[in-house]
Formats: C-alpha cells, structure tokens, sequence
C-alpha cells in the first residue's frame, strides 16, 4: 500500500501561539492521503503546517513510513524530535486516523511541484515529459471508495490491516475540488471484488474522469460486465492485476483472456510476485506464459534480500532486456556466477 494512515492524534487546546505541525513523508512517493487530511486537520485549527522541513520548536511533528525496512532509519529522528508520532505500514499496520480527521479533506497544497516532481520522475526521458507527469500527480484527486478485501493472501498486509471489504466513499469524493482536474487515482485494494464496482466504474466513465487504479484489479474476478465497463472508461497507464502464485494458472489465464476481448494486451501490465513460495522453474514459466500472451509482465520481488538470481531476474525483466538477450545470455547473471565459483573454489 502507497498511502497509510497514522495514529491518533492528541488535540491542541487554542491559544493566542499559533501551532507549528511538521509533517514527514520518509518513503513515500505518491502524495500520502493521511498525511494530507493531518494538514487539513490542523489548518482548519489556524496552524502553521511544515512539509519535511521541522522547525526546532514544532509543536508536533508526524512522521509516516511506507516501508518496514525504513523503521530503524526513521527512528534515528526520534533523537531529534521529542515530540514526533511515527505510523504507516512500516511503523505499525494498527494505527488509524481518530474520525475526526478521516474525515477531513485531503490538503492538496501540502505537495509542491518540485517534491513530487523529486520523487516520482527519476530514471531516463525528456524533462518536459517528467514535468507533465508530476503536474498530472500534483493536480489529481486521491482517495479510497472501499477499503479491505475479500481475499487472505499470506503475503499481503491488507486483510490484517483493514480487515473486511467495505464502503468508504463515492467516486466524486475523491475528486480534487480546486485544481480542475479530471485524473483521480483509485487507492481500492480490490475493485473487482466490490459488489459496486459496476457502479462506480459507470459513475467514472459518466463524469468523464480519468482513471489511475492504482492497486490493479483482481484478474480471477473478471466477468464479461466488468471487462466491458473497465473498457468504457479511460486510464491513466496501463491496466495491471498480479499473477502471484503458481497455482493460480488457470483463473489468472482466462481472466487475462477475457478482459483481453475488451482491452487489448498492449495496454495490460501483470505483476509476477516471486521469492515467496515458488521455484525459479515456475517463476520462469510465468514469464514466457505472460509473453505469449503479449503482456507485459513486472517482477515483483518478495524477500527484501533476496538471492541473487533472483535480483538479475527482475532487471532482466522489469528493464525490458529480455527482448534483446535471452537469460541464459543476460551478461550480469553470467558474471554474478563466475564470480560465485572464484568464491567457492
């Protein structure tokens, strides 16, 4: 999950001192949705709100972490801040926003341009292409219509945090009011699970926005309603769903064959999870099974340290390479074990 709610917060008592609030994305590269509604929150209280930069004397200072690897990282800052709150996934999957500020309204404003732009534009490709994008992010509604989900994967965060599918929002809540924007991004966890997905994607296609769903759709949940209602409304990027486990073949494929009568598979993006509990053989033939059916498969790796071939893997796949150069050919791997022989010679 990209956005992560924090805990709850202590109320300000009024006073003629204006509050100072810092505000802390450590990992984040999307606009964080619970960090954006703290902003608005506080300046609703006349506070002064402080985006990664924390004055000495903040009265409070929250921080969210994405990723449990980052924790120790972050909580260096706890040496310098007294008064700082950590949450996110990476801090702690229990900890909520109190109602009073799930409520609120995202602030918008919290982003400048130039942090989106840090942190969602790096690699190759012109600037001006770059800076689209970030406006595109800096500009679009954010938010969830549903929380939970149906399923219980072991590997998955979702069922432990949020437990059960349920209602949260309509569609045009998530509209960003003050920016003219049609782009909204759809923070769902399983879209295809919800029993008003066809609404929603209906109330989309008729309010002429342009989708982000950002989490991907359940491809084993496709039916011939679904395929044509997510064909009827336009996306921001590709259409992506996840191809985790081995087992799933069969369900994963006709879904992909369905949906690919409605939407053709140059504009699909499968996400292949591996590292869990499956063999490189296997993880192999999800690759190639993918590509005959011209999807564009994304390696998803597992296990933060994973092994090495699996790493290479990744590369050889997520950049592209294997349309010039078959694994057994991909040089990085080659030279990764002639090196793991020198070592245990």
């Amino acid at each position: 999950m990209r956005v992560d709610a924090l805990s709850p917060l202590p109320g300000f008592c009024a006073s003629e001192k204006q509050m100072k609030i810092s505000i802390i994305d450590f990992d984040g590269k999307l606009p964080n949705l619970a960090l954006m509604k703290i902003s608005t929150f506080y300046k609703k209280q006349g506070a002064k709100i402080y985006f990664g930069n924390v004055p000495k004397d903040a009265d409070k200072v929250y921080c969210s972490v994405l990723f449990s690897w980052n924790k120790d990282k972050a909580a260096v800052l706890k040496d310098y801040y007294e008064n700082i709150e950590f949450g996110g996934t990476g801090w702690n999957i229990k900890k909520t926003l109190p109602e009073e500020i799930e409520r609120c309204t995202p602030d918008y404003d919290l982003y400048p341009l130039e942090e989106i732009y840090r942190r969602t534009c790096g690699g190759i490709g012109k600037k001006s292409t770059k800076l689209k994008k970030a406006m595109i992010i800096k500009n679009m509604g954010l938010g969830f219509t549903s929380r939970g989900c149906c399923r219980k994967c072991h590997f998955c965060l979702v069922p432990r945090k949020e437990g059960k599918l349920r209602q949260v929002a309509e569609v045009k809540d998530i509209i960003n009011p003050g920016s003219g924007s049609n782009v909204v991004t759809l923070l769902d966890n399983n879209l295809t699970a919800d029993p008003y997905a066809l609404d929603k994607l209906k109330e989309i296609k008729d309010l002429g926005l342009t989708v982000d769903i950002s989490q991907g759709i359940d491809i084993r949940l496709i039916n011939e309603d679904l395929a044509r209602a997510l064909s009827e409304v336009r996306h921001l990027r590709s259409l992506h769903y996840a191809w985790d486990l081995p087992d799933h073949e069969e369900s994963v494929i006709n879904g992909i064959n369905l949906l690919s009568r409605f939407i053709k598979t140059r504009r699909h993006m499968c996400f292949m999870l591996v590292g869990f509990n499956s063999s490189f053989e296997e993880d192999m033939y999800r690759f190639r099974r993918l590509v005959e059916l011209k999807v564009d498969p994304y390696i998803m790796v597992y296990n933060k340290k994973p092994d090495i071939r699996l790493k290479h893997f990744a590369r050889w796949v997520n950049g592209r390479i294997y349309k010039k150069c078959s694994w057994d050919e991909y040089e990085p791997w080659i030279k990764a074990q002639q090196q793991e022989q020198l070592l245990f010679a």
